[in-house]
C-alpha cells in the first residue's frame, strides 16, 4: 500500500516533527515500511518555459532552433517537434535531467547549441504514447518545475501489507493519520467524516431489499453530473498512490477508497434496468460482463448485487460493465456498503479477482462509515467539477449499527503480560489517545473499543496489552529471565525412538532427511489404497494436486527422487511423518498414523536386475542394522506381496509376530506413472508398532561378552531356480543350531549363461565365532561339510 505524506499532513501536521522520527515511530509502533521515495524526483529539473522565437535550423531540414524563457533566463533549444509555435508554454528538461535512463546534456546538434530538451507526455510519464511536445495552458506559471505544477512534490511511503493485515482501519490515509496523531501526540482533523451535505427530500424512486448477506447496504440517487477530467489535486493524489485517473466521477470513488478506506461504487442510472437493489448469492454458471472486460462463469454462492432481475456487480469486488459510468452519463446511483469479509474472501478465491476494494473488504470493515462516506462523496463531487448536482436521501439498511465491544480487564493482568509496572494513569492516557473509552473502578478497567477497530481487531484483553506495549515501545520493557521450576520432563518414548532412528539413518549410513507437504492429489491417494473415499478431503479447497490429506509417504519421496534423479548418482532419502486415514468412518475424525519411509534410487540401469537385486539386499541389510542398533536383534524377514512392489520383490519384517516394516522394489507401473527413470527401492516402518516393541524388548540386555578368539567366516554358493526364495536355506541353517554361527545372509546373487536359463547362483556368508578356543582347519572343514550335506539333503545343488 502506498501513502502520500502530503495527504497525511492534511489530517495531522507531521511537518512539525523531524521526518526521521516519524519513520521511526511507524516502524516501531505501527507497521513496517518497505520503501520511502520522493515521487518523480527526477522531474524537479524539468521546468515550464515560454517559446520566444522559432527558426529553422541552418544545417538540418527537420530541426528547429528556438529561444525559450522561464521568466528570468533564456535557453537556446534545438527541437524536432513540429507542434510548437511562438508563445507556447512547454516543459523543458534542463541538462542533468534523466529521462528513460538517458541523461539530458548541454550539447551541439549540427553545429547549434542546445541547452536542454522539450518533453512530451510520454517522456514525463503522463501517457504511454504521445505525438509531440506537451503544451500547457497559456496561464501556466513560468519557471516552476513540472513536479510543482502537477502537485507531485511529495514523499511516498510503501507499507508492507502483511504487517497491517489485521488493521483494516490503517488501509487509508485518514486512518493512518489518526494512528500517527495518537502515537506522536499531534492534533487531528476529522473533517472527512463530518461533511455537511443537504439532501433533497425523498429517495428519487430507489429501494433496497433487506438482506442478511451484507452488514449494511445503501444507495443514493445523484442527478445532473457532468463527466470531465478531475481537478489537479485529486488526479495527482491518485497517480501518486498508483491509481490511473479516469474521470471526475469514478475518480471520486477511488479517492474515497484511499482517503477513508471505504469502497464505493457509481452506477449509471440510465443504464440500470430497475430502481430496486438487493444483495444475493449466485447460482452455478451465472455470468455477466465485468469492468475488466471479462465475463467469467461464476460458481455457486458468490455475493452479487442485483438490480431488479439483472446482476450489476460482484459485491465488494468489481462492478458490471453494462451499468458503468460513461462519458455521456448524467444521472448516477452511488452504492456504499459493508459486506461480510468471509463472503468477499470466498469470491476472491473462486474468481481469482483481487481489487483494491476487495483487499479492504476482506480485512473486515465496520458499517458505521457507510452514511458519512456518502456525504463526503457528495462534497468531493461538487469540488471535482459538479457543483450543481442534486442529491437525494440515501436508502438502505444497517444490521450492525448498534454493535459495540467492551473489554473487561485489570491492571494486574496488563502488568503481568507486559512485564512492566505501568500506572493506571498511563494505561488510561494511552488507550484514550488511541480512541478507546476507559472506565476505572479501582484496578478494574472497562474499555469500550472504537467502532473502527471492534470487528476483528481488538476483541480480547490481550489485544489491549498489544496496544499499550507498542505505544510505550517494546524497547522500554526490560528483558528479564523467565522464572520457572526445573522439573524432570515427562518421557516421550516415541520421540526418543524417532531421534535414534534419524541419527542412525542420517549419521551412521548417510541418508538424507526430507520434508513433504501433508497434502496429496487423488492419484497419490490411490498409491496404497484403491479407494479414494478412504482419504480425507480438505474442506477449504486447494489445487487438485493438494486436495486431500496424504495416506502414504511414498508418493512424496518418489517426487523428491524424480526431481533429483538427473543431478545425483546416489539418492537415499527418508521421511518421518504422519498419514491420515478415513477408512469409511463417515463423520468421525480420521485416524493418524506415524511412519518412517525410505527410498533408495538405484545407480544402475533399470534392466540390470542383478545389480538392482544387490542394492535391494544392501538396503535390507541396512534395515537389519537399524534394528540391531535399536537393540532388537530377534527380527525375522518374510516374503510378502504389495500391489506397488514388483512380484517376488517384497518383504516384511516381523518382531515377536508383529509386522513392523516392509521392503520392496517399486513396481515399474508406478515408476512410469511418476516418471522415474531408475529403479526405486522403498521401505516403511510403522513407528507406533515399533515403539511398542522397543519399549518391551529394546531395553533388555542382549550383551554377549566379546570373544578372545578371532572371528571366522564361510561362503557357500548354491544353484537355485530363479524364483526360489533365498531365505529358505538361511532359515534351514538356523535350525541346525550350530553353536559358532553368529549370522547368515546372502552375499551375492548371480545370473547368466554360465548358470543356465531360469537359474541363479546364490552365495551365502556364514559369520562364525568361538568363545572357548581358536578355530582349527578340522572344525572349519567339519562345519563346511555339514552345511554342504544339509544343502544336498534338501535338494540344493552346489555351484
Amino acid at each position: 500500500m502506498k501513502l502520500s505524506v502530503d495527504w497525511l499532513n492534511e489530517f495531522t501536521p507531521l511537518s512539525q516533527i523531524p521526518f526521521e522520527k516519524v519513520l521511526e515511530k511507524i516502524n516501531t509502533s505501527i507497521c513496517e515500511i518497505d520503501d520511502v521515495e520522493e515521487f518523480r524526483v527526477h522531474l524537479s529539473s524539468v521546468i515550464t518555459v515560454k517559446i520566444k522565437s522559432l527558426e529553422k535550423h541552418p544545417n538540418a531540414e527537420k530541426l528547429q532552433t528556438t529561444i525559450a524563457s522561464d521568466g528570468s533566463k533564456e535557453y537556446q533549444i534545438v527541437t524536432a517537434a513540429t507542434n510548437v509555435k511562438v508563445g507556447d508554454i512547454v516543459p523543458l528538461a534542463l541538462p542533468g535531467t534523466k529521462l528513460d535512463g538517458k541523461e539530458i546534456l548541454d550539447s551541439e546538434l549540427r553545429g547549434v547549441r542546445s541547452q536542454g530538451m522539450y518533453c512530451s507526455e510520454k517522456e514525463l510519464g503522463l501517457a504511454l504514447e504521445s505525438s509531440g511536445v506537451l503544451i500547457f495552458p497559456s496561464d501556466t506559471t513560468l519557471g516552476i518545475s513540472v513536479r510543482k505544477l502537477f502537485l507531485w512534490e511529495d514523499t511516498i511511503l510503501t507499507i508492507d501489507n502483511k504487517s497491517i493485515t489485521h488493521r483494516p482501519d490503517l488501509w487509508n490515509h485518514f486512518g493512518f493519520a489518526r494512528e500517527l496523531s495518537s502515537q506522536l501526540q499531534l492534533p487531528f482533523h476529522q473533517f472527512p467524516l463530518q461533511a455537511d451535505v443537504k439532501f433533497e427530500s425523498g429517495k428519487n424512486g430507489l429501494s433496497v431489499t433487506k438482506s442478511e448477506h451484507a452488514h449494511a447496504y445503501y444507495v443514493c440517487s445523484i442527478q445532473d453530473v457532468n463527466i470531465a477530467p478531475s481537478n489537479p489535486k485529486i488526479k495527482s493524489r491518485l497517480e501518486k498512490c498508483g491509481i490511473r485517473s479516469i474521470n471526475n466521477v469514478v475518480d471520486v470513488s477511488n479517492y474515497l477508497l484511499l482517503e477513508l478506506g471505504q469502497p464505493t461504487h457509481f452506477f449509471d442510472r440510465e443504464r440500470l434496468p430497475s430502481t430496486t437493489f438487493s444483495v444475493v448469492k449466485s447460482t452455478e454458471g451465472t455470468s455477466f460482463p465485468l469492468l475488466d472486460d471479462t465475463t467469467p462463469k461464476l460458481q455457486k454462492d458468490l455475493l452479487l448485487i442485483q438490480n431488479g432481475k439483472d446482476l450489476v456487480a460482484l459485491a465488494g469486488v468489481m462492478g458490471g460493465k453494462d451499468s458503468a459510468v460513461i462519458d455521456s452519463t448524467k444521472n448516477i446511483v452511488m452504492e456504499s456498503a459493508v459486506f461480510k469479509r468471509e463472503d468477499v474472501r470466498y469470491t476472491i478465491r473462486k474468481t481469482n479477482i483481487r481489487t483494491e476494494s476487495a483487499v479492504r473488504y476482506e480485512k473486515g470493515l465496520d458499517s458505521f462509515t457507510c452514511l458519512p462516506v456518502i456525504r463526503r462523496a457528495v462534497q468531493l463531487l461538487k469540488e471535482n467539477g459538479n457543483p450543481n448536482i442534486k442529491v437525494y436521501e440515501p436508502e438502505g439498511f444497517n444490521h450492525t449499527e448498534s454493535k459495540s465491544v467492551t473489554i473487561k480487564t485489570n491492571l494486574t493482568f496488563l502488568r503481568h503480560k507486559l512485564g512492566k509496572d505501568i500506572s493506571q494513569n498511563e494505561v488510561t492516557e494511552i488507550l484514550n489517545k488511541l480512541g478507546f473509552t476507559v472506565t476505572n473502578q479501582g484496578e478494574e478497567l472497562s474499555v469500550l473499543v472504537p467502532r473502527y477497530r471492534q470487528n476483528y481487531d481488538v476483541t480480547i484483553p490481550e489485544d489491549l496489552v498489544e496496544e499499550i506495549g507498542r505505544s510505550i515501545g517494546y524497547a522500554s520493557i526490560q528483558t528479564q529471565a523467565l522464572s520457572m521450576a526445573v522439573e524432570t520432563p515427562i518421557r516421550n518414548p516415541l520421540r526418543e525412538l524417532e531421534r535414534r532412528v534419524k541419527n542412525f539413518l542420517a549419521l551412521e549410513v548417510g541418508f538424507n532427511e526430507v520434508y513433504n507437504y501433508s497434502f496429496a492429489s487423488p492419484t497419490d491417494a490411490k498409491f496404497e489404497s484403491s479407494q479414494e473415499s478412504s482419504s480425507l478431503k480438505i474442506a477449504n479447497e486447494m489445487p487438485d494436486e493438494h486436495s486431500l490429506l496424504r495416506n502414504s509417504l511414498f508418493p512424496g519421496l518418489i517426487k523428491q527422487a524424480k526431481v533429483n534423479q538427473d543431478r545425483f548418482e546416489t539418492i537415499n532419502l527418508f521421511e518421518l511423518g504422519r498419514t491420515y486415514h478415513k477408512e469409511g468412518k463417515g463423520s468421525e475424525l480420521a485416524e493418524e498414523r506415524r511412519w518412517l519411509s525410505i527410498l533408495s534410487l538405484s545407480k544402475n540401469k533399470p534392466n540390470d536386475l542383478t545389480a538392482v537385486e544387490l542394492e535391494f539386499l544392501n538396503l535390507r541389510e541396512t534395515l537389519s542394522e537399524l534394528f540391531l542398533y535399536l537393540n532388537l536383534p530377534k527380527f525375522e524377514w518374510k516374503k510378502s506381496t504389495r500391489n506397488y512392489f514388483h512380484p517376488n520383490a517384497g518383504l516384511v519384517l516381523e518382531y515377536d509376530g508383529t509386522e513392523i516394516a516392509e521392503l520392496g522394489i517399486l513396481h515399474s507401473r508406478y515408476a512410469d506413472e511418476y516418471d522415474l527413470k531408475r529403479r526405486a527401492i522403498l521401505s516403511k516402518i510403522n513407528m507406533e508398532k515399533l515403539v511398542d516393541v522397543w519399549e518391551k524388548y529394546g531395553r533388555n540386555s542382549h550383551f554377549i561378552p566379546p570373544s578372545n578368539f578371532p572371528q571366522g567366516q564361510l561362503d557357500l554358493s548354491l544353484l537355485m531356480n530363479e524364483k526360489d526364495s533365498t531365505e529358505s536355506f538361511a532359515n534351514l541353517v538356523e535350525t541346525m543350531k550350530i553353536p559358532e554361527l553368529e549370522s547368515v545372509y546372502v552375499q551375492t546373487i548371480f545370473k547368466g549363461e554360465t548358470v543356465g536359463e531360469g537359474k541363479k547362483s546364490v552365495t551365502y556368508r556364514f559369520k562364525l565365532m568361538s568363545y572357548d578356543k581358536t578355530f582349527t582347519q578340522e572344525r572349519f572343514k567339519e562345519l563346511s561339510d555339514s552345511l554342504v550335506e544339509t544343502a544336498k539333503a534338501n535338494g540344493y545343488n552346489l555351484r
